[in-house]
């Protein structure tokens, strides 16, 4: 059963799970829920109030840079080396951390009201994603290695070679 600290959420592509990365317990239960612990190896993705904050929680290398100001709000979530100055009781446990803002009023609005929040998609573990507007879920680069990678290609289609 969910709780009221989660919160069922529309974003452009699939419905998701939101709680305030301010809310300890919520985020307690997002984990219980979603059969994630701190060893699974799969992370929440923290969601900024702006792409202008976004350095509050990661480090962004200078090939992420354009694909921010380009589409972010939007389908895209980045894999990003931690910001070491950030400190959460979820985070610490991660050296990397997912990053996205969804480009849907609704979700934009919500997130007006309340801050960073800590997003993942609404399904069970291992089920599919529901998606409201037939979108597949946003496209992932992974900057964290040596050179970045597509983890994951959703409907907004990215060609690196274009960024780097």
């Amino acid at each position: 059963m969910k709780s009221q600290s989660i919160l069922t959420i529309p974003t452009e592509t699939v419905e998701g799970y939101a709680v305030r990365l301010d809310d300890d317990k919520g985020i307690r239960e997002l984990m219980r829920l979603k059969e994630r612990d701190f060893d699974s190896g799969k992370f929440f993705t923290l969601v900024p109030s702006s792409k202008f904050e976004i350095e509050n929680y990661a480090l962004i290398p200078p090939a992420a840079k354009p694909l921010i100001e380009k589409f972010i709000p939007g389908e895209l979530t980045l894999i990003l080396p931690k910001n070491p100055n950030f400190h959460h009781f979820y985070y610490d446990h991660f050296e990397t951390i997912g990053i996205r803002i969804p480009d849907y009023a609704p979700f934009l609005e919500t997130l007006s009201k309340t801050g960073p929040l800590i997003l993942t998609s609404a399904n069970k573990k291992g089920g599919t994603p529901k998606s409201l507007t037939g979108h597949l879920p946003s496209t992932i680069i992974d900057f964290t290695g040596k050179k970045p990678k597509i983890l994951r290609q959703g409907n907004l289609e990215i060609n690196l070679n274009d960024y780097i």
